[in-house]
C-alpha cells in the first residue's frame, strides 16, 4: 500500500486529503516536528507538505526531509502568493506545487504519478546474476526474468552502458519490458542518486508535452495560470525515460535534438535559456530507420539517440523464459491479491507455452492476473484462463505444431530409407539453413542484426553459414555455394 505523509497546520486540510486517498496509507502531521519525525520513522512513497507551518517554514522543512531521502517526492502545497517560493523548491529538487484551495481532480493524478515515480526510482531493477530467480524477494525488487540467449544479451548490454554516461536507445515490441530495462541501467548506474523520471511521448499532445518536458512560463498558453517546471529542469543530474519516442512530431524531435546537443532549451512562454545535465533513454516499438525513410523521424536525432541499442527480444521468441515469468507473476500477485497459490497445472502451462502472445510480458501479467482472480483452488488449471487464450492455444496446437512434427517426421523416414548415419546433423543443418535464410531476409542481410534476433552472437552466425556453405551477399540474398 502507497504511504502517503501529510503535514499541513489545517485540520479541514488533513481531513480532505485523508477521504481523498482512501486506499493509501495516509498519516498526517499538523507542524514541521512531528512531520520529521514520522518520515524517519516510516519512510513514507509521497510527502504532501504545506509552505507555511507554525514551527518552521515549509522551504526549510523541505530542505530538512530532502537531505534525509532526495528519492522521495514532495509535493508543495501553496497559497496563491507564495508560488515564487515553491518554484524555488521545484528548481532545488521538489516534485510538483499545487495551488491552494485543493483541487481533488487535479492532486488525485499527481500523487498516483509522484507514487509510480517515487517506487520507479527507489525499487531496484535486478540483473539475475548470481541470485536464483525463485530464491528473491519478489516484493523488494523488480526482477529481470529470462534465461535465453537474447536476454542474456540484453543483460551483458546492461552491464556494458549502465555506468558510460552516454544516451540509450531501447527497441523492441509493445509490452517486452522497455521500461524495466530503462530502469535497470539508471539503477547500475552513476547517477542512480538522482532522480528517475519518464514519460510516454505517445500519450501527451503536442502542446502538453513540450510543457511537460520543458515547463512553462505564467500565461504561456491558456490555462498556465502558473509556472510550471518541466522534467529535464527536474531530472537535472539523473535520467529521463521518453518512452515511445518514435511517435514524436517533427517539431518536438527537434526541441529534443537541441537539449541532446546543446543540454539548453527555454521553457514554453519564456526566453530565458535553461541548462540541464540529464541522462536520457528513450525506447521505441517503431522502426526508425523506416520511419527515417518514411520523413517521419529525423536521422540526425536518430543518430544522437542510437550511441547504444539495446534490443529487446517478444515473448514468442523467448521460448522458455514464458515459463519463468508466469512463475513470477504467480507468486508475485498471488501475494498482493492474498490467494493462496501454489503454482500452475501443466496443462495450463502447455496452453501458456503454445500461445503466441502478441502482447508479450504485459499480456502475460493480465492473463496471470485473471487466473489469479478466477483461481478457486490453490493451482491454476485451463479453466482460469481467458477463454480467448484457451481456444487460441488449442488451435495452434491443433494445427501448427502437427504440421511441423509431420514435416520432420517424413523427412526424418526419407533418411532411414536412405540408409544414413548422419541423420541427427543433416535435419538440425536443414532446419538452421531455412532459419537463417529467414532471418537474414527479414534483417535484409545485416548480420548483427540477425544474429540479436536469433539470440547468439555475430560471430557464431558467421561460423555456422560457413559451415553450412552459405553467404550473404550485399543484396542481402543467401546463395550455397
Amino acid at each position: 500500500m502507497t504511504r502517503l505523509l501529510v503535514i499541513d497546520d489545517e485540520p479541514l486540510i488533513l481531513e480532505t486529503i485523508g477521504l481523498a486517498f482512501p486506499d493509501y496509507d495516509v498519516t498526517t502531521c499538523e507542524d514541521a516536528k512531528s512531520g520529521i519525525d514520522a518520515f524517519l520513522a516510516a519512510t513514507p512513497d509521497v510527502v504532501l507538505c504545506d509552505i507555511r507551518l507554525p514551527d518552521m517554514s515549509g522551504m526549510e522543512l523541505f530542505e530538512k526531509l530532502h537531505r534525509v531521502d532526495a528519492k522521495i517526492p514532495i509535493i508543495l502545497m501553496t497559497g496563491h502568493g507564495t508560488a515564487g517560493t515553491a518554484i524555488e523548491a521545484m528548481q532545488r529538487g521538489a516534485f510538483e506545487y499545487v495551488l491552494k484551495p485543493l483541487d481533488p481532480d487535479t492532486l488525485i493524478p499527481l500523487v498516483k504519478n509522484a507514487a509510480d515515480t517515487s517506487r520507479m526510482t527507489r525499487v531496484p531493477t535486478v540483473m539475475p546474476i548470481d541470485q536464483a530467480e525463485d530464491e528473491a524477494d519478489d516484493s523488494a525488487t523488480d526482477l529481470l526474468i529470462g534465461q535465453c540467449a537474447a536476454m542474456q544479451e540484453v543483460y551483458r548490454s546492461i552491464g556494458r552502458v549502465a555506468r558510460q554516461d552516454v544516451t540509450v536507445l531501447i527497441l523492441g515490441d509493445s509490452g517486452t519490458g522497455k521500461e524495466v530495462i530503462a530502469r535497470a541501467i539508471y539503477h547500475y548506474s552513476s547517477r542512480s542518486n538522482g532522480r528517475f523520471l519518464a514519460i510516454n511521448c505517445a500519450a501527451i499532445p503536442e502542446q502538453l508535452l513540450e510543457s511537460e518536458l520543458f515547463g512553462h512560463e505564467k500565461g504561456a498558453f491558456t490555462g498556465a495560470d502558473h509556472k510550471r517546471i518541466g522534467k529535464f529542469e527536474l531530472c537535472n543530474e539523473g535520467t529521463l525515460f521518453l518512452d515511445e519516442i518514435g511517435d514524436m512530431t517533427p517539431l518536438m524531435q527537434t526541441k529534443i535534438l537541441r537539449v541532446l546537443q546543446d543540454q539548453t532549451f527555454e521553457r514554453v512562454g519564456g526566453s530565458d535559456t535553461v541548462r540541464s545535465n540529464t541522462r536520457v533513454i528513450a525506447a521505441t516499438n517503431r522502426n526508425l530507420e523506416q520511419a527515417i525513410e518514411d520523413k517521419q523521424f529525423r536521422s540526425d536525432l536518430f543518430y544522437r539517440l542510437n550511441v547504444y541499442t539495446i534490443h529487446l527480444p517478444p515473448l514468442c521468441e523467448r521460448g522458455d523464459d514464458i515459463r519463468l515469468l508466469a512463475n513470477h507473476f504467480i507468486r508475485r500477485f498471488a501475494n498482493e491479491l492474498g490467494k493462496p497459490l501454489t503454482g500452475i497445472a501443466p496443462e495450463a502451462m502447455d496452453q501458456l507455452m503454445s500461445y503466441r502472445w502478441p502482447g508479450n510480458v504485459r499480456e502475460l501479467q493480465s492473463v496471470i492476473k485473471h487466473a489469479l482472480l478466477e483461481a478457486t483452488g490453490p493451482v491454476i488449471v485451463p479453466a482460469f484462463l481467458p477463454d480467448f487464450l484457451r481456444a487460441t492455444s488449442t488451435s495452434s496446437r491443433s494445427t501448427e505444431p502437427n504440421t511441423l512434427r509431420q514435416e520432420f517426421a517424413k523427412l526424418t523416414s526419407e533418411r532411414l530409407q536412405a540408409g544414413s548415419y548422419d541423420i541427427h546433423r543433416e535435419l538440425v543443418s536443414l532446419a538452421e539453413r531455412q532459419i537463417f535464410a529467414e532471418v537474414l531476409e527479414y534483417t535484409d542481410g545485416n548480420l548483427t542484426q540477425a544474429a540479436k534476433r536469433l539470440g547468439i552472437t555475430r560471430t557464431t552466425l558467421r561460423a555456422r553459414l560457413e559451415a553450412l556453405g552459405m553467404s550473404v551477399e550485399r543484396s542481402a540474398t543467401l546463395e550455397q555455394r
